[in-house]
């Protein structure tokens, strides 16, 4: 493992600073730059950086597998939601059947009202009924239509785009036996295939290996190191020198005045140049500056704050809550399996129930409507035996709904997915 890294500055200098071309203070304004390319490469380490990668790679695993549970979590809300859009969906086209049916015993009623065979409270008391069923119908076209926006939500569609569900027969839906949904077999497959025990044990692998990549941390390190570094640096400044003749005091030799003595007194003066022409002699500098530097370097750890051996200690833990998280939700898997067996087996008993319930509710009502027809039964009772009939229609369609939506939920827990 190893890093590379290059770095460069340009800048301006002012007043008294180091000529880093040749590291003489100086006091004068220049241009600088400079270049660094640093090679670093961990040859020993105590695996740590290796245990790193894997618990990086672990993590990185127990998301994507978060992933598929999450869409698995999605799958059954949206079936979920589905079986009670239809149920709502059935619930509404009963209402419409009683209420057709009521209707039709109303202008039944009416006609033999009005042929003066029955009394006009016998008509009053459907007028009621009829209402009443009036407002069932749109109690369930509202429940309808929430279920079904509900079911756009989950899929993420706009509340206002039109949908319709595919209502097939509630009987078409496939659903495994009972029998092969044992909670114990469901639950010990499920340890193997449902994604969140996948997840928890790649969380503890990656947790472990942190562990041991925070105990590294606590030992020597041996590098390599490579460094290339080159700079530049000029005056802002032309120097502009001359050199007059001027004749100095002349010579005497005993008291003769000799030939007068001339010599150069230089002249210096600066005048501002520019930036652009201050890069004269790039090219040459940067080739004389060139300068390279390789080595091994060796980093103890001795006092940091115990900054490492608490960050050990904090793996460690995690360690500890990853492996609590994975009994925990062991727990609830075996929970959620169990109690969702025990819902089927209550659901299937209930719909049994009330097939027969819907049986004896039928032959109540045929034999009840007969008499009616003939004068030996009065409203209150035939409406009863029709309330009765209606109920007992809703309650089985319930029941089955309920019966395939816990079957489903058993079939998830399986790994068989959603099928509907």
């Amino acid at each position: 493992m190893g890093t590379a890294n290059l770095a460069t500055a340009l800048g301006l200098n002012f007043g008294r600073s180091i000529d880093p071309t040749n590291n003489i203070y100086v006091d004068q304004q220049g241009l600088s730059q400079y270049y660094n390319l640093g090679l670093n490469i961990t040859l020993f380490n105590w695996f740590s950086l290796k245990r790193s990668v894997e618990s990086n790679q672990f993590g990185y695993e127990a998301q994507i597998v978060n992933i598929d549970k999450i869409k698995n979590d999605v799958t059954l809300n949206v079936a979920a939601a589905y079986l009670s859009a239809l149920l709502a969906k059935q619930q509404v086209s009963l209402a419409k059947t009683k209420i057709q049916l009521t209707g039709q015993q109303l202008a039944n009623t009416r006609a033999l009202v009005n042929a003066g065979s029955l009394p006009e409270l016998n008509a009053a008391e459907l007028e009621v009924q009829f209402a009443t069923d009036t407002a069932a119908i749109i109690t369930a076209q509202e429940t309808y239509d929430i279920d079904n926006l509900q079911l756009k939500a989950i899929l993420n569609l706009d509340a206002a785009a039109p949908f319709d569900l595919d209502t097939p027969p509630i009987e078409t839906i496939p659903v495994e036996p009972i029998a092969s949904l044992q909670p114990d077999i469901v639950y010990s497959i499920a340890i193997g295939t449902f994604p969140q025990q996948k997840m928890n044990d790649l969380r503890i692998s990656s947790a472990e290996r942190y562990v041991d990549y925070s105990k590294g941390r606590m030992y020597p390190t041996l590098q390599a190191y490579g460094t290339l570094t080159d700079n530049f640096f000029n005056d802002l400044r032309q120097i502009n020198q001359t050199f007059p003749v001027v004749a100095t005091n002349a010579y005497a030799v005993n008291g003769v005045i000799q030939y007068p003595v001339f010599s150069p007194e230089p002249n210096t003066t600066y005048s501002s140049q520019s930036i652009f022409k201050s890069f004269r002699g790039y090219g040459n500098q940067m080739s004389n500056n060139f300068g390279q530097q390789v080595g091994l370097q060796l980093n103890v750890p001795i006092f940091n704050g115990n900054t490492a051996r608490i960050n050990y200690k904090k793996a460690q833990l995690n360690v500890a809550t990853a492996k609590l998280t994975k009994d925990n939700d062991l727990l609830t898997l075996k929970q959620g399996v169990y109690q969702a067996y025990y819902n089927a087996v209550a659901s299937l008993q209930k719909f049994e129930s009330n097939k027969k319930a819907v049986v004896v509710a039928e032959k109540s009502f045929d034999l009840a409507t007969k008499r009616y027809n003939i004068g030996m039964l009065n409203t209150i009772d035939y409406l009863t035996n029709q309330n009765n009939l209606f109920t007992a229609r809703i309650n089985v369609l319930i029941a089955q709904y309920d019966f395939v939506f816990r079957i489903k939920v058993l079939e998830y827990y399986k790994g068989l997915g959603i099928k509907l």
